[in-house]
């Protein structure tokens, strides 16, 4: 009883402490960490396309602006309105600075759109190693604490122990079968029992004869040369009644006897 005291308290402290520095836990952080860390940088990666979308759109914006523009410095040429066309082609070139400044932000943003694809695949890719890694240590985690379990289990086994109480069993079983033993034998050899025995055995006779009708009325009476060997049956049934009748006449001839000296 103290030995499994002890253990028991041995045990809970263990739990305790192991929970302190449970490797599942630490194991569960580091990948909810590291999906953390994904997500952050696929968010940054829809800002960057979402920037380069933006800067595309205004150079779009900005490169038909200069064709509009030309296009009207030509129609005041054709209208003989110098002055204004000049004023179109100034116009024309503001934009077209601008649209140089903006092209060169939109091919800076292409590249960084490109290295933050790539990133986040090699960051996936990681992800996934990382992510069996860290299943594995799990496994061998929980594989290690089973082996420990048993372990500690076996480390307080007493086998002499259980070799004393499976003898005590042994012996109680061997105690019970033997006085199932005695006791049938006695019934076997009551007269109860004898009664019970002719009892069944009439009970049997009486189905037999049942069965033999049932047969005879539904067409399934066995051939004649199965009836025959039923005969026996029928001698046995009426040697038994010639000896219930003698011992009968025997008792009460005793019977007779007795009475006259009384």
């Amino acid at each position: 009883m103290l030995k499994r005291l002890f253990r028991y308290l041995r045990a809970l402290f263990g739990s305790l402490l192991g929970q302190v520095e449970n490797p599942e836990v630490i194991l569960e952080q580091a990948r909810e960490e590291m999906r953390e860390n994904l997500l952050k940088n696929k968010e940054r990666a829809v800002q960057a396309i979402t920037e380069r979308n933006r800067l595309r759109a205004e150079v779009e914006k900005l490169e038909r602006a200069c064709i509009d523009l030309e296009r009207r410095a030509e129609m005041a040429l054709r209208k003989g309105d110098r002055e204004l066309a000049k004023q179109f082609l100034m116009e024309k070139a503001s934009y077209q600075r601008s649209l140089e400044s903006v092209r060169q932000a939109l091919a800076q943003a292409d590249q960084v759109v490109e290295q933050v694809k790539l990133a986040i695949k090699r960051d996936e890719e990681r992800v996934r190693q990382k992510t069996a890694e860290i299943l594995a240590q799990k496994a061998r985690w929980k594989s290690a604490q089973i082996q420990n379990s048993i372990n500690k289990a076996l480390e307080g086994m007493s086998l002499d122990d259980v070799s004393r109480d499976l003898e005590r069993v042994e012996d109680k079983i061997s105690r019970a079968e033997a006085e199932a033993q005695a006791r049938a034998e006695m019934a076997r050899e009551s007269v109860t029992g004898r009664l019970a025995e002719l009892e069944d055995y009439a009970a049997s006779q009486a189905a037999e004869e049942e069965l033999a009708k049932l047969e005879a009325r539904l067409g399934l009476a066995p051939p004649a040369g199965e009836a025959q060997q039923a005969q026996p049956v029928q001698i046995e049934t009426s040697e038994v009644d010639k000896e219930l009748q003698e011992l009968e006449a025997k008792l009460k001839s005793d019977s007779n006897t007795t009475t006259p000296g009384t």
